[in-house]
């Protein structure tokens, strides 16, 4: 009967670590439904950034004039007929 006794006290040491530290156990789960929520908060990010960026191309395909005004600003475009000048600070003497 002990050994009976000792043999199911074995078993349930073994199911028990299972399910702590087991691969699929409870710490492990805790640990993925962390990473899920971080995820999940990633994407929320990127899916609000797609949101922007596409919001974005709907105003540059209505508006030509904040497509121009985007590339004098960035790209430095100068129209024809234009003449651009060069505007530079003096050097300071030290």
């Amino acid at each position: 009967m002990r050994v009976l006794f000792v043999i199911s006290l074995f078993i349930l040491g073994v199911f028990q670590h299972t399910f702590w530290f087991g691969p699929n156990g409870y710490f492990a789960l805790r640990q993925h439904t962390q990473e899920i929520q971080l995820q999940l908060g990633f994407n929320r990010s990127l899916l609000e950034r797609n949101r922007e960026l596409r919001q974005e191309i709907a105003e540059l395909r209505a508006n030509r004039e904040r497509i121009e005004e985007i590339a004098r600003h960035d790209l430095g475009m100068v129209g024809e007929g234009e003449v651009f000048y060069l505007v530079v600070p003096p050097r300071s003497e030290h």
